[in-house]
């Protein structure tokens, strides 16, 4: 899923949970979407250094209501 699909699913209310996980081989965090993380163009798993820069990214697109899983 990339960050348009994403903005689609959001459009049309079909999102049911969006978490941000930690992602141990990358050392950072990664956005996930109903089971499905987020992709850059090149379809790889799109990848933000902390916490607050993904969070920002969600805020940013209209996303406030996620779940943070660190484990």
């Amino acid at each position: 899923m990339n960050e348009r699909d994403l903005k689609l699913l959001l459009d049309a209310h079909a999102l049911k949970h969006i978490q941000i996980r930690y992602a141990v081989m990358a050392e950072g965090y990664m956005i996930v979407a109903d089971g499905k993380p987020l992709e850059t163009a090149r379809r790889k798993t799109r990848q933000f250094k902390t916490l607050d820069t993904a969070a920002r990214f969600l805020f940013k697109i209209g996303i406030v209501d996620f779940a943070v899983k660190l484990t």
